[in-house]
């Protein structure tokens, strides 16, 4: 694939200021078939329209999208996020008091910039300073990871940063999403595996609530949707829900830092969608399948397109053991296409 540099119109944001501007931009895989729409805030689930690109994507929300071929009687891109909520959101706490989220409805809780860095282009830095009052920078990098002939995968590491001055204490990490997999929107499957606490585990709580406020705070309480918390496999049968996983990284001493990793992306079927979570080396993952294999939209539909969402260094072993690697290529220099545009407020 052929990449391109950040576009940023009228040049950088003024560092950790331009509240009244937003930028947000788009990345696509190489083999033209998964795409993810991604704000200045670090969440997903954007306002594609004029942003260049491939036409189907060059219009309404994008948040993960999958370029179907007739598959389940879709053609063209169809997102499993967007439909209904825009619903993807993530927030961190500390200390137990302090705490900040971000989602489509509450687009800065702190101060925001998009960062730019020399050299690095296909890749996106958002950095979010200070946004629990207490010398937290939070940055979020988006870019490219593995893909097959017929899916993808895009990573986002994430750093907690502590510029505080002084050391924080229980630092935690929420992240929620709602999916609405294509073609049986708010009728969908959705699969948790790698779930464990205690131990070595940073994992706090996971849930099939993809409405959920992603606050860790609040989270942590959080009962889901039609599943019992904290559990593996299917998450309640057809549902409109989603997935919620909060983290905890204790303590962060002065200047110290935690850097994890998050996955967003899709395959043409559930096989193609556990081989890309293999090959990442993901930890921890949630699966959103559609319901819609037939006019009843009664079962699962493994051989349908499958989205992913997932996470690595999270203090759990990979999931899955990593296939052949010739079955899989890594993305690579060139292997990601992005569009980046500033848009008014």
């Amino acid at each position: 694939m052929q990449f391109r540099n950040i576009l940023l119109a009228g040049g950088l944001l003024a560092a950790f200021g331009a509240a009244e501007a937003s930028a947000q931009g788009y990345l696509t895989s190489a083999n033209g078939l998964v795409a993810i729409g991604v704000n200045d805030t670090g969440n997903l689930n954007i306002d594609a329209t004029g942003l260049g690109g491939p036409a189907t994507i060059n219009a309404g929300p994008l948040g993960i999208a999958y370029n179907f071929s007739g598959q389940g009687g879709r053609t063209g891109w169809q997102d499993a996020l967007s439909p209904g909520c825009l619903c993807e959101a993530w927030g961190v706490s500390t200390g137990g008091l302090n705490s900040a989220s971000v989602s489509a409805s509450n687009p800065s809780t702190g101060t925001v910039s998009l960062i730019s860095q020399a050299g690095t282009p296909g890749t996106i830095f958002i950095s979010l300073t200070n946004p629990v009052g207490t010398g937290l920078t939070v940055f979020h990098a988006f870019t490219q990871s593995v893909e097959t002939a017929t899916g993808a995968l895009f990573k986002v590491e994430v750093t907690l940063i502590n510029t505080s001055g002084a050391a924080l204490t229980d630092v935690r990490y929420g992240r929620a999403m709602d999916w609405d997999v294509p073609p049986s929107e708010f009728q969908e499957y959705v699969t948790h595996a790698g779930v464990a606490l205690g131990g070595s585990s940073l994992l706090l709580r996971a849930t099939d609530d993809g409405f959920a406020n992603a606050d860790p705070l609040v989270a942590i309480n959080n009962t889901g949707i039609a599943a019992v918390p904290n559990t593996n496999g299917d998450q309640g049968g057809i549902r409109d829900h989603g997935s919620l996983f909060v983290f905890g990284f204790g303590d962060l001493a002065d200047s110290t830092r935690k850097t994890f990793t998050i996955f967003y992306g899709a395959g043409a079927n559930r096989a193609d969608a556990l081989s890309l979570i293999a090959t990442a080396g993901a930890e921890l993952y949630s699966l959103g399948s559609s319901s819609g294999c037939t006019s009843s939209f009664g079962s699962r539909c493994d051989d349908l397109p499958t989205y992913i969402f997932a996470f690595d260094n999270v203090g759990l072993p990979p999931v899955i053991g990593v296939p052949v690697p010739a079955a899989l290529a890594l993305f690579g220099a060139g292997l990601l296409g992005l569009a980046l545009v500033r848009r008014r407020a």
